[in-house]
């Protein structure tokens, strides 16, 4: 083969050129469509806090394999035919990890397997990059260090059943996050590729924003389409409509870069988000079905959604805006104990008020 189809991971940040998603990682991301569609089935099944708590516990590890592959891709993508084998196992075992949230019970540890699987590879794609990129080596041995330990713990954690195999899962997620926040200095001289990474990043909020449509069309497939279920559907598509133009209408490249701290804030802040926005689309299927309710199903996410927005904001030094969002959040959970019917139209206003805010002042510095 030439060295064209088969190259070793060269560093891609301070490339000239213009980074975009390639078809592999488009690709990639098809297999989490599925993943969230199914976690989002796991809370479809009851909001009770157990089933809310194993739908948070369960959609952590598939949103931190989705990013794992994006860091690494943002530093080290050549998208030969060796970075493509290492993707399509992962692509494999978290279709795996998909098919076995909807009975975790039964299927903990063809999950914890399939997780482990996922981490595996990724560490030796690190430990690769480190051989052939020696000024990515004290970065990428700590990743792989890190990474590495909670692989074991997660593999530890098939020699216990549950729920103690869950607390072991949940010890190696705080270990498995933690190691790129406590490798920050080494990532200073190595700092993510700008308009890639938000790029990524914004991908995966249109993933989840499609499960808000898929779950008001599930609910309208399951119910009676009378003038009532029909508005509290559009209210539930239009509100996640003004997320989405909240969300890109400030897509701020420059603060992955700004800071480190403000970087990595920018970057977690999308795992509550993704799940605030998953909850919502759950809790509007609900609304239809149980439009007297209580609005707490969508008025705890839709807080969330609104709360993590906001500090998006203040990481990029807009301060009006994020407190903006930040009061809105506030609204939203004062009119969560309504009917969900009420609640709903309350949080559409609240989103669509802001909307209407950012159209009428000047764009900040790193808008786009």
């Amino acid at each position: 083969m030439s060295s064209r189809q088969w190259q070793p991971p060269r560093l891609r940040l301070f490339e000239d050129v213009q980074r975009r998603a390639t078809w592999l990682e488009l690709v990639y991301d098809l297999v989490f469509v599925v993943a969230v569609a199914e976690l989002a089935g796991v809370l479809a099944e009851g909001a009770d806090l157990g089933r809310v708590l194993m739908f948070a516990g369960l959609f952590v590890p598939v949103w931190w394999a989705w990013a794992g592959y994006v860091f690494y891709a943002n530093r080290f993508d050549t998208d030969d035919v060796s970075h493509r084998l290492l993707a399509l196992p992962q692509i494999l075992a978290v279709a795996v990890m998909a098919a076995s949230v909807g009975e975790i019970g039964e299927r903990s540890a063809l999950f914890a397997l399939s997780y482990v699987a996922v981490r595996a590879v990724l560490v030796v794609a690190y430990l690769r990059a480190g051989r052939h990129v020696p000024e990515a080596r004290s970065l990428t041995v700590r990743y792989a260090t890190g990474f590495t330990l909670a692989l074991l713990l997660w593999l530890g954690s098939l020699a216990v059943e549950p729920p103690q195999r869950y607390a072991l899962w949940a010890l190696a997620m705080v270990i498995d996050l933690a190691t790129p926040f406590l490798a920050r200095r080494h990532q200073s001289a190595l700092p993510p590729q700008g308009e890639h990474l938000p790029e990524r990043f914004g991908l995966f909020v249109v993933i989840v924003l499609g499960e808000v449509v898929a779950a008001v069309v599930i609910g309208l497939k399951g119910h009676a389409v009378t003038p009532a279920t029909l508005m509290i559907a559009l209210a539930g598509i239009a509100t996640a409509m003004a997320f989405w133009w909240l969300y890109f209408g400030h897509i701020d490249e420059s603060v992955v870069l700004r800071t480190r701290l403000a970087g990595q804030v920018w970057v977690y802040s999308h795992l509550p988000l993704s799940l605030g926005l998953v909850a919502f689309g759950v809790g509007v299927e609900h609304a239809i079905a149980h439009p007297s309710s209580s609005g707490w199903a969508i008025g705890i996410p839709a807080a969330i959604v609104f709360a993590v927005l906001g500090t998006q904001h203040l990481t990029s030094h807009d301060q009006r805006s994020g407190m903006v969002r930040l009061a809105a959040a506030a609204l939203t959970l004062v009119v969560s104990p309504l009917p969900a019917a009420a609640a709903l139209p309350a949080v559409l206003v609240f989103g669509a008020a802001q909307v209407a805010y950012d159209l009428r002042r000047p764009p900040t510095q790193g808008e786009s």
